[in-house]
């Protein structure tokens, strides 16, 4: 649909235009190229994020997840404390329900199911279900990342979450 406003303005404006203002001509292909590559940058940023959840989900998800970020002591302690998280929920899947781009920034909206195995007892955590006694509950939650994109195709420093951690503990309730 994208394509098709961008083809049709493209075609309106080249029919608007005095052929024989060539300065205006080059201003208004410049803008077009602007607004093309700002729709390739959000294109980019969706499948990035796509490919993402694709590999979070993924078995082998702790090989796959530090191809999408800069190699950094935070990107460890993620590793480290996704990896206790993991443990505690071993089927853990994320399922995409929505996502918004403006360039290089997103925002998207998931649902997570999982079933809690293993107590979580991740020291340094702030996780709702810390030291609550897992007996094989099955949760499912919504949660809404914020993101950005390097131009270099990696997620940058803007990473911010939001879950949904009363319908977990909801969840728990025997």
């Amino acid at each position: 649909m994208k394509k098709l406003v961008f083809t049709l303005a493209l075609f309106c404006l080249v029919s608007c235009i005095d052929k024989n203002d060539a300065t205006q001509n080059q201003t208004i292909l410049a803008e077009l190229k602007v607004y093309q590559d700002f729709e390739n940058s959000e294109e980019l940023a969706r499948q990035l994020m796509k490919d993402y959840i694709r590999d979070v989900n993924s078995s082998d998800w702790k090989s796959k997840i530090p191809n999408y970020f800069k190699a950094t002591p935070a990107l460890d302690a993620f590793l480290e404390e996704h990896s206790a998280f993991r443990a505690s929920f071993p089927n853990y899947k994320s399922t995409i329900k929505h996502m918004a781009m403006d360039g290089n920034k997103g925002i998207v909206w998931m649902n997570i199911t999982a079933n809690y195995v293993e107590t979580y007892t991740y020291d340094n955590s702030v996780e709702v279900v810390k030291d609550i006694e897992a007996k094989n509950q099955a949760l499912s939650w919504d949660e809404a990342w914020a993101f950005g994109v390097n131009a270099d195709g990696n997620f940058n420093d803007e990473w911010y979450y939001l879950k949904d951690n009363y319908k977990i503990l909801e969840d728990l309730k025997e």
